[in-house]
């Protein structure tokens, strides 16, 4: 498998829209990041579980893809 970067954008767990920010600052378990749209506050720790579940599947469809195109050159 190539290597490819995988970028998860993180989303408001309110209103799914691109949580967007200062880029500099860095946020640690228990800090709320506000929405800049909707106005909710979202948990740092629900959001970093919410990604890491979001670059596991395409982790695991892109590795399903890829085994399913080594077999069929393998058959044929």
């Amino acid at each position: 498998m190539e290597d490819m970067p995988l970028i998860i954008t993180l989303r408001c767990l309110f209103c799914d829209s691109k949580l967007e920010g200062d880029t500099e600052k860095d946020f640690h378990s228990g800090d709320q990041i506000e929405c800049q749209k909707c106005g909710e506050s979202n948990d740092y720790d629900s959001l970093v579980d919410v990604a890491k579940e979001e670059g596991a599947e395409r982790i695991k469809k892109q590795v399903e893809k890829e085994i399913s195109e080594k077999i069929k050159g393998i058959f044929k």
